[in-house]
């Protein structure tokens, strides 16, 4: 039981101020007794690993390590997964609302903060964490179940929790994973299903569905539901990757590429996203997206020229000698004493016949390095 006057909490906001600020609104409401900032996620982390706080208030976003992501990391250890958390967010649009419900929040409150709102949403937690309802009593006991390794057991208690709470999605997306855990796919993919249309926001539901299906190789209906579970919340994004990487390496490129692109239009560092999606495509023969990737990024970000020869590199493995000469020419223009350009020109102009312009490169590399063997051989071939 949590006694809300005697309490221990932990605060968490990146901004002192804010932390500070929030324990003067909870003395002024007589709530808690001892308090703890911590100034991202991963101090608040390592703080609970400490000493466990009865109940943590954080800010949603926060370098290092954000809001959601210490929830994730709190609900997932056993010590700690029942501690009541309230996350401060500044919007609560479709996204935040996703993510709250994949992340287990117990409460959200919108800035700026009141004492009065601070203290209802609270009291709210307490009184809630210390008489849970049925449904949730049902849902934790199926977890410990679980872990004892009796699924079916836990499967019994989630029933429970479905007829305690029948228009709560949770319980038919937890007993989804039981059967999937079980490898009864036909009921899983009932009870996935069941709880996306009870909740068109349970994006875990979406993503699990996008999961079992790729498992059973149904690759249209994968696409499908992770594309959904990608339009509600972009924290899927990442998912949404590995899953194109893995359709790649099901020689499905074409459908990869699709989910390549919804991953990268709701990033929210697509720069960085298509350097790493452009990478892998490289890596793996996918030469024209890749190349594709990596010139938006040069066309977008100053300075980037270190991709200039990677691009001409793909457009030379495609065959696509104009594209490739463009790149060079544009490598060449900030790198203008490096012979190794210069001869992959002189080559590629000798391919398609154009002499003057390869032995115009070959002069330049033999003015630099009069040494140069392999521009003097060329240069005897290009006559």
């Amino acid at each position: 039981m949590i006694d809300i006057k005697n309490m221990s909490v932990l605060i968490v906001d990146d901004m002192e101020n804010m932390c500070k600020s929030i324990r003067g609104m909870m003395k002024v409401l007589g709530y808690g007794k001892k308090f703890r900032f911590a100034y991202n996620g991963k101090e608040a982390w390592n703080l609970l690993r400490q000493e466990p706080s009865d109940i943590a208030i954080t800010d949603w976003n926060m370098p290092v390590m954000t809001g959601v992501e210490l929830l994730e990391r709190i609900r997932e250890d056993r010590n700690l997964r029942d501690m009541p958390v309230v996350m401060v967010t500044a919007e609560a649009n479709r996204e935040i609302v996703a993510e709250a419900a994949e992340a287990d929040i117990d409460f959200y409150i919108l800035k700026p903060l009141t004492v009065k709102t601070l203290g209802s949403r609270i009291a709210n937690m307490v009184e809630r964490a210390n008489n849970p309802s049925p449904v949730i009593r049902h849902l934790k006991q199926a977890l410990k179940i679980e872990e004892e390794g009796d699924i079916d057991g836990a499967i019994v208690e989630v029933l429970a929790a479905m007829d305690a709470d029948p228009d709560s999605s949770r319980p038919a997306r937890e007993l989804g994973y039981l059967y999937y855990k079980k490898g009864d796919f036909k009921n899983a993919e009932k009870y996935y299903i069941m709880a996306a249309q009870m909740n068109k926001l349970d994006v875990i539901a979406f993503h699990r569905l996008g999961e079992l299906y790729l498992e059973k190789d149904d690759i249209d209906n994968a696409i499908k539901f992770l594309d959904k579970a990608i339009s509600i919340s972009p924290r899927h994004v990442s998912r949404g990757v590995n899953f194109g990487k893995i359709l790649v390496q099901k020689n499905l490129k074409q459908k990869a590429v699709g989910l390549f692109k919804k991953a990268i239009s709701i990033s929210d560092d697509s720069i960085a996203l298509r350097e790493e999606i452009a990478a892998f495509c490289l890596e793996n023969e996918m030469y024209k997206f890749g190349a594709e990737l990596m010139a938006f990024i040069v066309d977008n970000v100053p300075g980037r020229h270190d991709l200039l020869l990677k691009i001409a590199s793909a457009y030379e493995k495609l065959n696509d000698t104009e594209n490739a000469v463009r790149y060079l020419l544009e490598a060449e223009n900030h790198m203008k004493n490096d012979v190794d350009i210069k001869i992959r020109l002189a080559r590629l102009y000798m391919f398609i016949q154009q002499k003057f312009r390869a032995d115009s490169k070959l002069r330049d590399v033999i003015a630099i390095d009069p040494g140069n063997k392999e521009a003097r051989q060329l240069f005897s071939q290009n006559l």
